[in-house]
């Protein structure tokens, strides 16, 4: 059995077939309010010939009320990792994306002024080099 996934994890889906769908698996669907929900398979029926899963959240004490088609289906589950989700999180932010992107402008305003040193001292150096050769 995969382990529990928790708020704040991000997890990897793969697009299976439905043939490759089964009881137990951990599947991530779009619900009819069009809300991205990851539960475990814990039934499955036909319904006038279409196959749905019923569904149940490893933290909940009652299966999910939707039956899911699975042309809502979005993946199986692969792995997680860890709390990744938050940073995921952080970076939606608005304030965040703002200080981000003054701090690359701060650098690569930085840097350009370092190049631009560098050039001036070449500059410089090649200037003496030929001054002192001329002398010579």
């Amino acid at each position: 059995m995969e382990p529990t996934i928790k708020k704040g994890d991000a997890i990897f889906v793969k697009e299976v077939g439905q043939e490759e769908i089964k009881i137990n698996d951990i599947i991530s669907f779009t619900t009819e309010e069009n809300t991205n929900v990851t539960h475990r398979i814990i039934k499955m029926e036909e319904e006038n010939g279409i196959r749905k899963y019923i569904t149940k959240g490893d933290n909940n004490n009652t299966e999910d009320k939707e039956k899911v088609e699975y042309s809502q289906v979005e993946g199986k589950y692969q792995f997680k990792i860890n709390q990744f989700g938050m940073v995921t999180g952080i970076l939606k932010s608005k304030v965040t994306l703002i200080l981000l992107l003054v701090m690359i402008i701060l650098i690569s305003c930085y840097k350009g002024r370092i190049q631009k040193k560098k050039i001036e001292r070449s500059k410089k150096r090649k200037k003496y080099e030929e001054e002192v050769e001329n002398k010579k």
